[in-house]
């Protein structure tokens, strides 16, 4: 099974509360109990299996801060552009949707999911080709955002802007 490996106590916690497939966490065995304490109950409650470690074990996971904390977890999976634009149409509300091109910088996007997120965007649009992909960096970045946000993939902008406009956005 393929998995990607998070790191960071706010990205864990949103993982487990999201739902998203976690196979398995790891806590830097120097650490506090205290400091995670809501990540254990909730791993506990969620029959996720917890290893103490040490710290030069996640170190070697992740260039990123890590605050002692890293969860092996299933790939980010994209939403479904046409499904996406079918349920909000369904929903019959006015909707916002974050389209983005070139973007590179897994920081960045990160960033941006975190703030749409903040701003109550419905979703976010990425190309296929010169696009950073939704990576353990993007999840670090967004503390979480990206748990709670859809995010489509399409291969070419300019039809999914045509399609947008056809079902009135």
């Amino acid at each position: 099974m393929e998995e990607i490996v998070i790191v960071g106590r706010h990205a864990v916690k949103e993982a487990i509360v999201s739902g998203h497939t976690i196979n398995k966490i790891l806590i830097q065995d120097t650490i506090k109990k205290g400091q995670i304490n809501e990540i254990l109950k909730l791993a506990n409650s969620n029959k996720i299996i917890v290893q103490s470690v040490p710290k030069s074990k996640i170190d070697g996971l992740s260039d990123s801060p890590h605050q002692g904390v890293a969860a092996y977890i299933a790939p980010y999976e994209y939403a479904d552009f046409d499904a996406f634009v079918a349920q909000q149409k369904a929903q019959d509300k006015l909707s916002t949707v974050l389209i983005l091109d070139g973007l590179e910088d897994p920081h960045n996007l990160g960033s941006i999911l975190r703030t749409a997120d903040a701003s109550g965007v419905d979703g976010v649009i990425i190309p296929k080709r010169r696009s950073v992909a939704l990576t353990q960096t993007v999840a670090k970045a967004s503390t979480g955002a990206i748990q709670h946000i859809p995010v489509m993939r399409v291969t070419n902008l300019a039809n999914t802007i045509e399609t947008l406009k056809d079902n009135g956005y």
